[in-house]
């Protein structure tokens, strides 16, 4: 049985597109991530070294997010995904990202996509 922890929006910045007024400086991207894990452990002990850890899962996302360069978001957040399953111990991942502004006559586009440890 899996429990869902959930961190929203969190605000962070990238160098991501294809066009040359995209590389030219970071753009506003904003994340959620739930995560599937059981919490029973955690709760029995009540010791935070049988949980995640929702302060370092959020720097973490933060910092992989600003020293990327990537040209898709889809590529951007397959890699976090990878790399969030080789730091913490969720079973499974549904990010959403979300790039404000992108489209002019729209307020946001993103994608969200579920990925669960091999």
């Amino acid at each position: 049985m899996l429990d869902t922890i959930f961190i929203e929006n969190i605000v962070t910045q990238a160098v991501i597109g294809i066009h040359a007024f995209e590389k030219a400086a970071p753009q506003k991207l904003i994340i959620s991530v739930e995560l599937g894990i059981d919490i029973r452990q955690a709760a029995e002990v009540d010791n935070l070294e049988h949980a995640l850890d929702y302060d370092a899962i959020s720097r973490f996302i933060d910092n992989y997010v600003q020293a990327s360069h990537f040209e898709l978001i889809e590529t951007l957040t397959e890699n976090l995904v990878l790399e969030l399953f080789q730091h913490f111990s969720m079973q499974t991942i549904k990010l959403r990202l979300q790039k404000p502004g992108a489209i002019s006559y729209t307020q946001k586009v993103g994608l969200v996509i579920s990925r669960s440890r091999s």
